[in-house]
């Protein structure tokens, strides 16, 4: 069954999206590899030194964030990141299951913006496999 759902905002001007109280982070154009992205991460979202540049460890770090001491944390990308196709299935489906891990009335909020020109490719890799 399809349904209109999803976990993350699409925005017109991703680069603009604004929130109050909230940590933001854009991620930089132009991310060619998954060692350029987990690095990314790494210093925008300010991981812990422990953090072991993997797929299970970013999944680890966007489900804690207790190192940061606003509420809120948003992670905007103004374009996708231009990894393998399974590359990139693998990164949005840990973004969407981080994002629905968190439940309300936790230390932290995790949203996850991108363009709204990224919709369809999105929600193409999400309902993929």
């Amino acid at each position: 069954m399809m349904t209109n759902f999803s976990p993350f905002r699409y925005v017109d001007k991703p680069r603009r999206y604004q929130v109050n109280d909230a940590f933001i982070a854009v991620l930089p154009r132009a991310i060619e590899s998954k060692s350029a992205l987990l690095e990314a991460l790494a210093s925008l979202l300010v991981f812990p030194t422990y953090f072991g540049f993997n797929w299970d460890a970013l999944f680890d770090c966007v489900r804690d964030f207790s190192w940061l001491d606003k509420h809120n944390i948003v992670l905007i990308h103004p374009e996708l990141p231009n990894l393998t196709r399974p590359e990139l299935e693998i990164y949005l489906r840990l973004l969407r299951d981080a994002v629905l891990d968190w439940h309300p009335g936790e230390t932290h909020r995790f949203d996850v913006i991108f363009a709204e020109s990224d919709r369809g490719a999105v929600e193409c890799f999400l309902q993929d496999g």
